[in-house]
């Protein structure tokens, strides 16, 4: 987790402040909307929450494989509402959901993997069809290379990391 703090959080905060950098005011609009403020405190929250797991892990060690999939968790939900209130003010911020599937493919199983991937590629989707994209034509087609991005990544990483454990483990040639 430590690892996926450390890169994808600062990754996460720049999608973030892009979002709010380049969105377009609505006409009349003064001060930020509810949306942004949302977001603000959400971000907020989950630095603060991600940072506090992290600092207390050995504290709670019975509990470790319940935190990290009650972290992976955690990490999608914030992602899923990040990406609800800020897609339409910048795109990109489908990434935000590959954050959880990665989580789970470095510190959980390989079903745990598909399954967050699976969850978030279905968020994403379910996200863009409640935002209005028809399921029809070239956008909708990046959509589903998005989502088949998000689970095929989170298992590229989880082989990854079974490769670097398996190295490891065989130690010096």
């Amino acid at each position: 987790m430590q690892m996926l703090n450390r890169y994808f959080t600062p990754f996460a905060l720049i999608l973030i402040s892009l979002a709010f950098y380049y969105r377009v005011p609505e006409e009349g609009e003064t001060g930020l909307p509810m949306d942004i403020k949302l977001s603000i405190a959400i971000v907020a929250a989950s630095v603060l929450v991600n940072w506090w797991l992290s600092a207390n892990k050995y504290r709670f060690i019975r509990w470790a494989t319940a935190l990290r999939h009650g972290q992976v968790w955690i990490n999608y939900l914030w992602s899923a509402l990040l990406v609800y209130f800020l897609v339409p003010y910048w795109a990109p911020m489908w990434l935000l959901l590959v954050m959880a599937p990665v989580a789970a493919a470095l510190s959980l199983g390989k079903g745990a993997t598909w399954i967050s991937g699976l969850v978030s590629a279905g968020t994403m989707l379910g996200i863009y069809a409640h935002r209005g994209m028809a399921p029809e034509g070239p956008a909708f087609g990046m959509a589903l290379a998005h989502a088949a991005f998000i689970v095929i990544f989170s298992l590229f990483v989880h082989a990854l990391a079974e490769a670097a454990l398996r190295l490891r483990d065989a130690g010096p040639a």
